[in-house]
């Protein structure tokens, strides 16, 4: 009762949206999945996959945030008066590495963590310093 439904926030604020298990339902299914995700984020590119099978390479250094679109969805985005509440059942992690990381380990890494926990996670997102590429 008055906490932020997470489900329909990470996916209205989403830059990349993933449809997992596509492999277990009908076509017709993913169509209507497919429009309700669209009705709360027109923005995003939704990929079908399976068995957490996504091209890292998608995902990372999309440069998808936008403040101008962020606030059109959302234009008290930046209010930090008032509170709102968040469902108590989810929670976050975040990683502070010192220097620069191995593309190829982080992809690894991000691949096992998709397979073994997927199912429990809403979104990832993150600034990598990678080593070699100056963007």
């Amino acid at each position: 009762e008055g906490a932020e439904n997470e489900a329909v926030e990470q996916v209205a604020f989403a830059d990349r949206l993933l449809l997992n298990k596509v492999d277990l339902v009908s076509e017709a299914d993913l169509g209507r999945v497919e429009a309700r995700l669209r009705a709360i984020n027109r923005f995003a590119p939704i990929q079908r996959c399976e068995q957490a099978a996504v091209d890292v390479g998608s995902l990372l250094d999309i440069r998808g945030f936008d403040l101008e679109r962020t606030l059109e969805m959302d234009p008290e985005f930046l209010s930090t008066d008032g509170e709102h509440a968040h469902d108590a059942s989810v929670s976050s992690v975040g990683i502070n590495e010192e220097g620069e990381v191995d593309f190829e380990l982080v992809q690894d890494w991000v691949h096992t963590l998709l397979q073994t926990q997927g199912a429990r996670l809403y979104r990832m997102k993150g600034v990598l310093s990678v080593a070699g590429r100056r963007e």
